[in-house]
């Protein structure tokens, strides 16, 4: 075993050494790195979470992302396989830069149908999954395959399925994760007309659903696309989970690693707009010997972190799920926010089009104006030129009107039901005590939570029945005087007036007499009740 898989396994055992790759003098033999042991099934720890954050999301927030019409402009439902599917590693970068290299490598051997070559030979997106036998699933069956969280993507429809699938492979790492290897970003034309989807959309899709984002660069070809550019930027809200790859490091020499190192970095700084860089993970992930080893043992424990992340992926999946709720949450909430002071803007007679195409051309102001309104910060407000582009199909008359009840209950998500969560995570003693603290009691199971309401329901029964029962003595009674008075009182009325018409003359004879009887008898009667006359004699 040489150097570099010594370093990476503890002791030995069956399973492959851990190096990618061997030294100039050994043999050119695959040695992949080594892969998790995670058990596959989830904790019961794990299991709480997941099932507090499927109800959470179904019972809680779903109702207003239906009621805003949130998944028209930001991401589509979140269903439950997704919520309860294992890690995902997304694989993106421009073709040619040894993505499909890397996942073999990673593997310890090619997954069914992988083919590698220096021209663009992935041409559909992938998801490399565990299993006992060897097979590729296309991609409308995978939609319907309940054990898999790719049930969302029929909305990109057949153009973007019949380019999806999923290579079924008996290796040890995907035990515990689920890789998603993608096409090569192509330049020009021929990444918007040669492909019948939205590439961006899709890689967005993969992106909010994945725990970690990989993209690779080739150390020979660093410069990055225009569109490449722009599939980048479409992973700024995701960039906490991005890293970099630079790999065939070892094939260019110390000097031009150095100025090729340091040129990623820049330009990841430039893209993200943020002075902190994206960690960077160089090597060569593939089969063969080093090159230039001047940085051996830089790549050795590169590669030894990058593993290293990849194990840790499985036991902090609940956190991870759980911030990103949070995520979903603050986004719903500015979405609620801001379409409800559109709403507010409209006139309410003429003018509607020229006020929504004014808003529309102006919604930088009301950006400003939302987050001065709300006390929103600016990291929580959306892209403004997709959203911008979003509006021009709506009319905002259909827009709720805001709903103070809406956002108190979306601020009471993060400030109780998540600590909640966050508390059966554990390992943070103040997580646990601010749970404590606030005294939340969440259910577990659908069982559990249907029982409690069932048992609310009654409750609110029996205080109706209470209340009903203590107020149905005198209480009764003095509501059936109080209507009585109401009804003889207008009655009263009708016959002051005819009484006025009889003492003019306008009514006379026996009608005249009919008319001043029943007015002297009702008369009577009210100063009995105003009088405090006794309920039989009323």
């Amino acid at each position: 075993m040489s150097a570099k898989a010594s370093s990476l396994t503890s002791s030995p055992a069956p399973s492959p050494p851990a190096s990618p790759r061997a030294s100039p003098s050994t043999s050119k033999s695959p040695s992949p790195p080594p892969t998790p042991s995670t058990p596959t099934s989830r904790d019961p720890t794990s299991a709480r979470v997941i099932n507090g954050l499927k109800y959470l999301y179904h019972e809680k927030l779903r109702p207003y992302e239906e009621r805003y019409f949130f998944q028209n402009f930001h991401y589509k439902a979140v269903t439950d396989a997704e919520i309860e599917a294992k890690p995902q590693v997304l694989l993106i970068g421009q073709y040619s830069t040894g993505k499909t290299s890397f996942i073999s490598h990673l593997l310890g051997k090619p997954y069914p149908q992988a083919h590698i070559g220096p021209e663009p030979t992935t041409d559909k997106f992938v998801a490399v999954v565990h299993g006992k036998e060897e097979k590729v699933i296309k991609g409308n069956s995978l939609t319907v395959v309940p054990e898999l969280p790719f049930g969302g993507l029929a909305s990109f429809g057949a153009a973007f399925l019949n380019k999806f699938e999923a290579s079924v492979c008996p290796a040890e790492l995907l035990e515990s994760v689920t890789i998603i290897d993608s096409p090569g970003v192509l330049s020009g034309e021929k990444q918007r007309i040669s492909r019948s989807y939205s590439f961006a959309e899709v890689v967005a899709w993969f992106a909010e659903r994945s725990d970690l984002i990989l993209l690779l660069f080739d150390a020979h070809k660093l410069d990055i696309s225009d569109e490449f550019r722009e599939v980048i930027e479409a992973l700024k809200p995701h960039d906490d989970k991005v890293r970099c790859v630079l790999n065939k490091a070892d094939q260019i020499k110390k000097e031009q690693f150095v100025r090729v190192y340091g040129s990623l970095l820049w330009s990841m700084g430039k893209i993200f707009q943020t002075p902190e860089v994206v960690r960077v993970f160089c090597g060569s992930y593939w089969p063969e010997p080093l090159v230039h080893d001047d940085y051996k043992a830089m790549f050795e424990h590169d590669e030894k972190l990058l593993v290293e992340e990849l194990k840790n992926l499985p036991s902090s999946a609940a956190a991870r799920k759980i911030n990103d709720m949070v995520k979903r949450i603050r986004l719903v909430k500015v979405h609620v926010c801001i379409l409800s002071y559109l709403k507010s803007q409209m006139p309410l007679l003429w003018g509607k089009q020229a006020k929504q195409e004014f808003l529309i051309a102006n919604l930088d102001v009301v950006f400003d104006e939302v987050k001065s309104m709300y006390m929103l910060s600016d990291g929580d407000m959306p892209a403004l030129e997709p959203f911008r582009s979003n509006l021009r199909s709506f009319n905002f008359r259909m827009f709720p009107s805001l709903d103070r009840r809406v956002i108190r209950e979306l601020d009471g998500l993060i400030a109780k039901e998540i600590p909640a969560l966050m508390g059966r995570v554990g390992g943070v003693s103040g997580v646990l005590s601010m749970s404590s603290m606030l005294q939340v009691e969440h259910t577990d199971t659908q069982s559990e939570l249907a029982k409690n309401k069932q048992q609310e329901q009654l409750k609110q029964r029996e205080i109706a029945k209470k209340m009903f029962a203590a107020g149905g003595g005198g209480s009764s009674t003095t509501l059936i005087v109080t209507a009585l008075v109401v009804l003889v009182v207008a009655v009263l009325l009708g016959l002051v007036a005819f009484a006025a018409m009889a003492s003019t003359g306008a009514i006379a004879g026996p009608a005249a007499e009919a008319v001043k009887s029943k007015t002297g008898m009702i008369q009577s009667v009210v100063e009995k009740v105003l009088g405090g006359g006794d309920d039989d004699e009323l």
